[in-house]
């Protein structure tokens, strides 16, 4: 079966263990494979979309040299690199934007194997991070996708408002990339959590970037023996915090082995559900994250910003509908660059379930924020689909975990993207799951 029922009347109680972060983890790999020394990883999780990441990263060089349950040991090699064979992208975004830019580091064409869901997407071919990259990307038949080397007669100053992936991987191949400094078009201060993860794990390498304006200038890597430890995985962390919310009943988990991140996305995401009156205690002793909800949790009459949060914000939305309160929510641009529009899934989702839901255009015709109107528990007694994308199949259970009728979620198997184990977690603390 490819389906579950959510039924009606769960609480959350006990103790469960969650992924480590997929952020850090891809970042993680793909250094490993610029650096020519061993490359320990600890703390590691795997997930379809990492698994597929590591096949690609071994087609360009890494070697894996020891692998246990959590932890792997590998070592990457100096460009020029040669790919050995199609790179299978399958439905990730991630694998296909670092075979890109591996591709700038390698002598002849890459071929990348793609699922027609990611030709929907506008975040797939950016001109500004092909030319920052002197690369060509030209579709083939049989969904694959070609790059070679092409040089631009200009560089465009590198878009990443549709993904943050852009900056992040072009900064951590541009070391390699001689004679140009990474231009982006967006002069503000970037204070986001996956730039400066990327940064933090060059620095690993000695690699020091100094932001001038909207120029990026990178040092050289100095290959050298290192560990990297992830941190828990703060998108899995909100499916069960979001799980919590959207039950509203007295709830308390304990999430075992949780390894702070110290991100800005973490660290929003903590505030939010304090903001709804949610504990989040966390134990470095124990290396345990307390989550506790005493009551029915504070009607917010407030606009909440989800910038930080692209990977957890249709998890929020669909918590916070089945409670009271006016919310809007600003920031969402990012989230409909994925395998659906998950922004539009997701109010249309809640809609059919019997809440309500609006999105808010701006003047050019544009949405970026959504606004709830809380009012208890949505009906729902339908079936809601998740368009095989493992987000919003995950927003989808959270939201029928406070609806009032059984709800049907299709398309279960996806979560084996994001977070495998979690309906088994959830009926590990109680749910009520068929």
């Amino acid at each position: 079966m490819n389906k579950i029922n959510v039924l009606p009347g769960s609480t959350l109680n006990g103790e469960i263990v969650i992924p480590s972060s997929k952020p850090h983890i891809q970042r993680a790999l793909l250094l490993a494979l610029l650096n020519e020394e061993t490359t320990t990883v600890n703390n590691i999780s795997w997930c379809t979309e990492t698994e597929d990441l590591l096949i690609a990263l071994q087609q360009f060089g890494l070697q894996i040299l020891d692998r246990g349950k959590n932890h792997i040991i590998l070592k990457g090699a100096r460009p020029i690199y040669h790919c050995n064979g199609i790179i299978n992208a399958n439905g990730s975004g991630m694998l296909f934007r670092i075979s890109v830019a591996l591709a700038s580091l390698t002598e002849k064409e890459v071929y990348i194997k793609c699922n027609d869901s990611l030709f929907n997407r506008e975040s797939l071919y950016d001109e500004s991070f092909f030319s920052y990259l002197n690369v060509l990307a030209e579709k083939q038949k049989e969904n694959i996708v070609m790059v070679s080397k092409r040089i631009y007669p200009s560089q465009s100053p590198l878009n990443f408002n549709k993904s943050t992936q852009f900056l992040s991987f072009s900064l951590l191949v541009s070391p390699f990339i001689k004679g140009k400094s990474l231009i982006i078009n967006n002069n503000g201060e970037i204070k986001n959590g996956y730039v400066d993860i990327t940064t933090n794990m060059m620095a690993l390498l000695g690699s020091k970037i100094t932001r001038i304006g909207s120029t990026f200038i990178s040092t050289e890597y100095q290959s050298k023996d290192i560990t990297i430890n992830i941190p828990s995985d703060f998108t899995s962390l909100s499916y069960i915090a979001s799980s919590i919310l959207s039950i509203n009943r007295p709830s308390k988990v304990t999430i075992k082995s949780y390894y702070l991140g110290n991100t800005i996305n973490e660290r929003v995401l903590f505030d939010i559900y304090k903001k709804f009156g949610m504990n989040l205690n966390y134990n470095p002793i124990k290396n345990e994250l307390n989550i506790s909800l005493e009551g029915k949790y504070n009607a917010i009459t407030d606009e909440i910003h989800l910038n930080e949060l692209p990977s957890v914000a249709t998890n929020i939305i669909a918590a916070a509908i089945n409670g009271n309160g006016d919310i809007t929510f600003s920031g969402l641009n990012a989230i409909n660059n994925h395998k659906c529009q998950r922004a539009f899934i997701i109010n249309e989702n809640i809609r059919m379930m019997g809440g309500k839901s609006y999105l808010i255009f701006n003047d050019t015709g544009a949405f970026n924020k959504i606004r709830i109107n809380g009012n208890g528990p949505l009906n729902g007694g339908v079936e809601i689909f998740s368009y095989y994308d493992h987000r919003i199949c995950a927003s989808n259970i959270i939201a029928s975990l406070g609806a009032r009728e059984r709800t049907t979620v299709n398309h279960i198997h996806k979560l084996d993207d994001g977070f495998p184990g979690f309906i088994q977690s959830l009926n590990s603390l109680g749910a009520r799951i068929s």
